[in-house]
């Protein structure tokens, strides 16, 4: 019986598309949003100020969503494909990967090279570069500092690869009862790295970049895999929504847990981060939830067609502020100015833009030839 809603032989759901782009708006908006200390922000709202300062920390999850989906899809489509065929291609699995990820990935790389220099890099950058190049952007992030160019935001893609190091392998040789305890490894030594980096004052910045934190999304994005055994949630649409907004107030509290003034400054205690990350996958795990099994026809088309896109916007978006902030708004500092919603709908329309003609002229080709390595067909390129 195919309960997934896709031809047999062939997994699609629109839906998740439009997670995709969910995930990476909450990503824009925590790179263009403020997160505390903005005078005449906090003189506009007065007592919602720290309600809204706590909304921008929570949309930095929109990072724990992809993470989540990211393992969940990863993990549907490898067990089909062991179902199907009754082995996992690693190989197959790798180019497949290769083909989506690297192409687009490298082309952003060398546009931060440059976009830095001639806006005052300096060796440390090219040294960054040089991590992000072989994948380890994460771990330069967390022993140094934040790479300090448009392409900044790229270290999530070297913690996406690290886990592809070992899921076509975990899938292949592991049985379901073997993957959930594989899962709750990885969330035992996702909170025992917690407590060590509580313990020893480390600051929030350096914990978020670290692989080993990140590693409870994916963990959760397994177990949400292996609990559903490919069913689709039947629900009325008011229940979607109570379980939305549950993921909301998870998301928030988890934000209050860490306040967002002591994101760089300050370090949070152990027990305050576990239950912080705790909060984000629990509240990444609900937002599927919620949209698994929507009927396609309810579904905004040009929100499958941006979830689609969704990499290059991620892999854009910080050339898009880079350029808003410098060429067309540099007079206009102020979160508080008037053009506040002008900046941001224009930064985002340049995205959309630059992700589209990237698409259809660079990506397209890749992703055809990916196509022909997939065991278990996803929607075809020329889809939309």
């Amino acid at each position: 019986m195919n309960i997934s809603g896709s031809p047999p032989g062939r997994y699609y759901r629109p839906e998740l598309d439009v997670v995709r782009f969910l995930a990476f708006l909450l990503v824009f908006l925590t790179h263009t949003l403020p997160h505390g200390g903005e005078p005449r922000v906090t003189a506009v709202l007065k007592g919602f100020a720290p309600l809204f300062y706590n909304a921008a920390t929570a949309c930095s999850f929109g990072l724990s969503l992809f993470f989540t989906l990211s393992a969940f899809l990863i993990c549907e489509l490898l067990l089909r494909e062991k179902q199907a065929s009754g082995t996992v291609r690693v190989n197959q699995f790798y180019i497949r990967r290769i083909l989506r990820i690297w192409p687009l990935y490298y082309l952003g790389l060398a546009l931060g090279l440059g976009f830095a220099f001639p806006a005052g890099g300096d060796r440390s950058t090219l040294v960054g570069m040089g991590w992000y190049a072989v994948f380890q952007g994460a771990w330069y992030n967390t022993l140094y500092t934040t790479l300090n160019t448009p392409s900044g935001p790229l270290w999530s893609v070297s913690v996406e690869e690290q886990f592809y190091l070992m899921a076509p392998w975990v899938v292949k040789h592991c049985c379901r009862k073997t993957m959930y305890g594989f899962s709750a490894a990885l969330i035992v030594a996702a909170n025992a790295w917690l407590f060590f980096l509580g313990q020893n004052h480390v600051t929030y910045a350096r914990i978020w970049n670290n692989t080993f934190v990140q590693f409870e999304n994916f963990a959760a994005g397994i177990l949400l895999c292996l609990v559903l055994r490919t069913w689709l949630p039947k629900m009325a649409a008011w229940t979607r929504l109570l379980v939305f907004l549950g993921a909301g107030l998870c998301w928030m509290e988890a934000a209050a847990l860490v306040q967002s003034n002591t994101l760089v400054v300050e370090a949070p205690g152990s027990w305050q981060l576990m239950g912080h990350y705790a909060l984000a996958s629990v509240g990444s795990v609900l937002i599927l939830i919620a949209f698994l099994g929507i009927e396609a026809g309810v579904l905004p088309r040009w929100g499958v067609y941006l979830g689609r896109i969704s990499f290059g916007l991620y892999v854009y978006h910080g050339f898009a502020i880079y350029i808003a902030k410098r060429f067309l708004f540099a007079p206009v500092a102020s979160y508080a100015s008037p053009l506040i919603l002008a900046k941001g709908l224009t930064t985002l329309g340049l995205d959309v833009v630059m992700a589209a003609i990237s698409y259809r002229f660079f990506e397209t080709p890749f992703l055809k030839m990916k196509q022909r390595h997939a065991v278990i067909p996803t929607e075809p390129v020329s889809g939309g």
